[in-house]
């Protein structure tokens, strides 16, 4: 399966959640290929710099349109799931990226700027449709959330708007743990704490939920 996150809005949890996909695929023995198409490469060198009794993913940099969309199929064939992490910024890349993906994730904080990007993304999912005979799948996200707030609950409301596009119930909190997890050269699943098995929790719930693995 290829399996994306997009979003124009850098900053939402692209990156953070595509290197716990990888983790949670690997533990259940598939084969899995990380693309990294932001030119910041932040998946990528976390990857890279995990502790060397991490499992981890065959990583590959691709920031370009033409080569990733030459690229993807052949990995397609040659690994169990390939998960994109999706640049932020570059439409001409997401859209690149929908033509292939079977699955697409959409991260997004519950923030006036978030939601404004997320309507753009979404729209994009739809012009790909009409030519994809209905695929990919796509499936927001909130992330970074803060409970019980007005944020929240407005955010909610207004993605709840996007029938086609359906936001998922899994949400995930903001969380200190999450922000160190890079300088850590860990994941949440390399980590023993309680608090570390709660967030991981939170991951296997979102990934569960549209039934990946």
């Amino acid at each position: 399966m290829i399996i994306a996150f997009l979003n124009l809005k850098g900053g939402c949890g692209k990156s953070t959640t595509a290197v716990h996909l990888c983790r949670y695929l690997l533990d259940k023995q598939r084969t899995v290929a990380l693309v990294d198409s932001d030119g910041q490469g932040t998946s990528s060198m976390w990857i890279n710099n995990l502790k060397e009794s991490i499992p981890r993913p065959r990583v590959y940099r691709i920031t370009e349109p033409d080569p990733l969309l030459d690229s993807i199929p052949v990995m397609a064939e040659n690994f169990d799931d390939v998960v994109i992490d999706g640049a932020g910024g570059l439409a001409e890349m997401q859209r690149v990226i929908l033509l292939v993906a079977d699955l697409v994730f959409i991260p997004i904080q519950p923030s006036a700027p978030d939601l404004l990007a997320s309507e753009e993304i979404i729209n994009s999912v739809r012009r790909v449709r009409r030519v994809r005979n209905g695929s990919p799948l796509a499936y927001s996200f909130l992330n970074r959330t803060v409970s019980n707030t007005l944020l929240n609950r407005e955010a909610k409301t207004a993605l709840k708007n996007y029938q086609d596009v359906p936001l998922l119930k899994t949400e995930i909190p903001q969380r200190q743990i999450i922000a160190d997890l890079m300088g850590q050269n860990s994941t949440l699943w390399d980590l023993k704490s309680k608090i570390a098995r709660q967030m991981e929790k939170c991951y296997c719930q979102l990934f569960e939920e549209v039934s990946i693995g």
